[in-house]
């Protein structure tokens, strides 16, 4: 008889924990809050509304950045709605191209140039 194989043993292991689990709009009673939409005065009430849970939401950072990974057109998303992501602007690093690394010299010689 062959022994049984891993594929069939039982899960026992937790998922590891999302960010967003613990993420105070979650339990909100006004989860519309986080969409609404227009200038009106209820709409931006309602945003507001939605950023203040966010500014003692123990999610908010993991929150931004999942929203800004997945560029979020809609909503209130760590704490900021989408005209205040638009604003924000992360510069990506770059690498120095062959030719900069060559006319630098290398690492170790630019730090004993003095």
């Amino acid at each position: 008889m062959r022994p049984a194989t891993s594929h069939t043993a039982p899960d026992t292991l937790t998922p590891a924990p999302h960010w967003g689990d613990n993420a105070a709009c979650r339990t909100s009673l006004q989860p519309d809050y986080w969409f609404a939409e227009g200038d009106d005065l209820l709409a931006v009430s309602e945003r507001n509304l939605a950023k203040r849970v966010c500014g003692y939401c123990p999610a908010r950072t993991p929150c931004l950045h999942a929203a800004l990974e997945r560029s979020e057109k809609f909503g209130v998303w760590g704490g900021l709605d989408p005209d205040e992501r638009r604003t924000l602007s992360v510069l990506p690093t770059r690498e120095p191209t062959p030719v900069e690394e060559v006319a630098s010299g290398p690492p170790h010689a630019q730090a004993k140039t003095a």
